[in-house]
């Protein structure tokens, strides 16, 4: 994981987070299952990819002792990391929380949906 954002909804009960990955780990994790790295990834591949970070996420996690509702439950990608240039990140690199939430709002409110029961 290069960056992410973890996110919680005072109306939800769970947090859900975007997530930045490496490239070299998702070309590396796509030649150890098997598939081609240059091929665009499909919805299939992506759901797996996104299942394997979450349970890397949960499984350390548990690791460092964190309780079941601190940990996060759903995940997205996202493309473009958090720089000071697109205004996501402080000059001293910390995240523009208010920013973020305000970008990705919608993300947000897709990863509850698809999550609820």
């Amino acid at each position: 994981i290069s960056q992410i954002f973890v996110y919680g909804d005072s109306f939800e009960s769970f947090l859900v987070a975007i997530v930045l990955l490496n490239d070299d780990y998702v070309k590396q994790w796509a030649k150890n299952e098997g598939y081609n790295v240059e091929t665009p990834m499909s919805s299939e591949l992506n759901a797996k990819l996104k299942q394997t970070v979450l349970d890397d996420m949960i499984r350390e996690g548990k690791r460092r002792g964190l309780m079941s509702y601190e940990q996060v439950k759903a995940i997205d990608f996202i493309k473009e990391p958090f720089t000071i240039e697109n205004g996501l990140l402080t000059p001293t690199l910390k995240a523009r929380r208010y920013a973020v939430e305000k970008k990705y709002k919608e993300l947000f409110q897709k990863i509850y949906q698809n999550t609820r029961p």
